[in-house]
């Protein structure tokens, strides 16, 4: 029975949605169990020597695996997205599952059964790691923008870039609940189930929505040759920056990234560290953060669609984060208080990180300049994403330092000056863009203004 053009993109935004919530639930392995790695680390019950003789030493090494992933993660992202407008992206996007199922359980699972400890073989499994969670993000992008068009992109993608902190509350929920067995069982229970998540994106999908017919079409000629609906030639990097915009969404994207995957990698940790609490409750009550990013990030594509233009959101959004963090650096031990305002972080950080990395993604990929060029919308996902990673990747190993010379609330006020520089980073985009909804209110001005106003007034 063949499915309608609606019941196939419907498929695809749930099976896309899935597989990278996927993706994060996996990258939430290690943020997740800290304390108990590093106290495994620290310990010789096992019959092994001591990985690291002091707490100080164990903490500073997991801040260089953040960085180390970061940095290969976002060096890779560069590379995926280039060579995703080039090949077939669903299987691009399988291929870093399967790759992340292998990776992962070598590093998280095998060093534990085989009491085998080791700081290179940690680090080169971890750079492997990032290497192939970098198939993920363009390649996903690319295939939603196959799929869904410029009606109401800003809530479509508002709604699945919150896979990404959905990923996170599910692969908090799998570390605490398999957390009490071992924490190397977090790592094997994630490795196989996005495993299970390659087949169906192989299955399942296809990455545009003219690829179903043309497989039909192929069969009955009895043609092996592939065919992709896709229009103009792929761009360079260099070309990809120089598109308007998106040198200044990379900017704001490195440090808004920094912040927001500084709450992904630390948070459990912080919280057992600040408030003594259990490292299980610490992974459920970080739950709230991704909550709030969930809220952002839907909120923020719809009312964005309303409005025509994004950035004054997406800085109204920064502003009030500055706020945020700093009522998060003071709230205390309390439960009820401490998950409250964390959600209104993760709306004013992760909700405005999500609308960045998803629909300006898609607008700065199919702007007027490209000329209706479809291969370039990888590409320019991928530099994004990477700016923002190269970013992240310098922010984690800053953190255990800037925490042990001074504490945890500096870390909380270098993420406020962070968003701060973010805010600069587009305000120019932000003052265009509201001097033209003023046109637009006044009639002088047509409110489908260049597809959310991305790049009609840059210089």
């Amino acid at each position: 029975m063949q499915m309608t053009t609606a019941s196939r993109r419907a498929l695809v935004f749930i099976v896309t949605f899935v597989s990278y919530g996927l993706y994060h639930a996996s990258r939430k392995s290690l943020s997740g169990v800290k304390s108990s790695i590093k106290a495994d680390w620290l310990s010789n019950s096992s019959g092994h020597a001591p990985l690291f003789q002091n707490e100080a030493d164990a903490k500073h090494f997991l801040g260089s695996l953040d960085a180390i992933f970061m940095a290969a993660y976002a060096a890779a992202l560069f590379f995926w997205g280039w060579l995703g407008d080039r090949l077939n992206p669903k299987l691009v996007v399988a291929a870093g599952m399967v790759g992340s199922a292998i990776t992962l359980t070598l590093f998280g699972t095998i060093p534990k059964w085989l009491n085998f400890y080791h700081v290179p073989y940690y680090i080169i499994t971890y750079i492997a790691f990032g290497l192939v969670q970098a198939c993920g993000w363009p390649s996903e992008i690319a295939i939603m923008a196959n799929w869904f068009g410029k009606g109401n992109r800003g809530f479509v993608m508002g709604v699945w870039a919150a896979c990404q902190p959905v990923g996170n509350i599910f692969g908090s929920i799998f570390t605490a609940m398999v957390l009490p067995l071992g924490y190397e069982y977090t790592f094997l229970l994630n490795s196989v189930l996005i495993a299970v998540g390659a087949i169906v994106v192989v299955t399942a999908i296809d990455s545009s929505p003219e690829d179903g017919e043309h497989q039909e079409q192929q069969v009955e000629a009895n043609s092996s040759e592939p065919h992709h609906n896709f229009h103009g030639e792929p761009i360079s990097l260099f070309k990809a920056v120089l598109l308007p915009g998106v040198l200044a969404y990379c900017i704001c994207n490195a440090c808004l990234k920094l912040v927001n995957y500084a709450f992904f990698f630390w948070l459990p940790l912080y919280l057992t560290d600040a408030y003594n609490w259990e490292e299980s409750q610490a992974d459920q009550l970080s739950i709230w953060y991704d909550f709030g990013g969930i809220i952002g990030s839907v909120l923020g594509g719809y009312i964005t669609d309303k409005m025509g233009k994004r950035s004054p959101l997406i800085v109204a959004m920064l502003v009030c984060s500055i706020g945020c963090l700093y009522f998060y650096a003071h709230v205390g031990p309390y439960m009820f208080w401490n998950a409250l305002v964390m959600t209104t972080v993760g709306v004013t950080v992760s909700g405005p990180y999500n609308l960045i990395v998803g629909s300006i993604s898609i607008d700065l990929g199919s702007q007027p300049a490209l000329a209706g060029n479809t291969q370039a919308m990888s590409t320019v996902s991928g530099l994004l994403d990477g700016t923002g990673s190269a970013g992240s990747a310098i922010g984690q190993l800053l953190i255990p330092i800037i925490q042990d010379e001074l504490g945890w609330k500096a870390v909380f006020y270098v993420f406020m000056l962070l968003n701060g520089f973010a805010i600069l980073a587009i305000l120019k985009r932000c003052i265009i863009d509201l001097k033209s909804l003023r046109k637009m209110r006044s009639g002088e001005e047509s409110p489908l203004l260049n597809d959310q106003g991305v790049g009609e007034h840059e210089d």
